[in-house]
């Protein structure tokens, strides 16, 4: 069993990964850890060509030079009003362009205010996915969630382990359902 690496300070967003695949949610931390399968029963519809391609990247961190201010070759989350961390990218990106997504739903925070997000089934290279979740494990940065050109989220990954599945939180119902309008317009 791999021993997680201590908790970095790096984004507001925080994530957990499900042994099964990877899941990312928001909270009040900042790391990746595995955790079990989800038991919730839903089910994901089929594979669909996405509005917008979701970008998986290893991000480097380090805070903001000053409120809102990124240095050169570094971005912030695009969360409103968010503005401790900077990120810039590192290595090769993976893109997803086609998958199955569920609903934005109202996800279990454990405390804090409501979080809202729906789960990704990714129809394409998992082998990539998972290589690059360990490329960020050891080298302790983050993984970039990259929807329209916007980074959403930026989880520190605590351990490795294989992407089958991928839940994107929000820190918003409002904000949920603008990232999944990005990936499902409206017909």
């Amino acid at each position: 069993m791999p021993f997680p690496h201590p908790p970095r300070t790096s984004s507001v967003l925080a994530s957990m990964l499900a042994a099964v695949g990877l899941m990312l949610t928001v909270g009040s931390c900042s790391h990746v850890v595995p955790i079990g399968p989800d038991t919730r029963g839903s089910t994901i519809p089929p594979p669909r060509h996405l509005g917008s391609p979701i970008i998986l990247q290893v991000m480097r961190s380090r805070p903001a030079t000053a409120p809102g201010k990124c240095p050169a070759g570094y971005i912030a989350l695009s969360t409103p009003g968010y503005a401790g961390t900077c990120y810039r990218s590192l290595g090769t990106p993976v893109t997803i362009t086609s998958a199955g997504l569920s609903p934005v739903a109202r996800q279990p925070s454990g405390h804090g205010p409501a979080i809202y997000g729906f789960r990704v089934v990714p129809n394409g290279d998992m082998a990539a996915v998972t290589a690059l979740i360990a490329q960020a494990y050891r080298s302790r940065d983050a993984l970039g969630v990259i929807v329209a050109g916007k980074l959403w989220e930026a989880p520190q990954v605590t351990a490795p382990f294989p992407a089958q599945q991928m839940q994107i939180g929000a820190l918003s119902k409002s904000r949920a359902e603008q990232l999944y309008r990005l990936l499902v317009p409206p017909s």
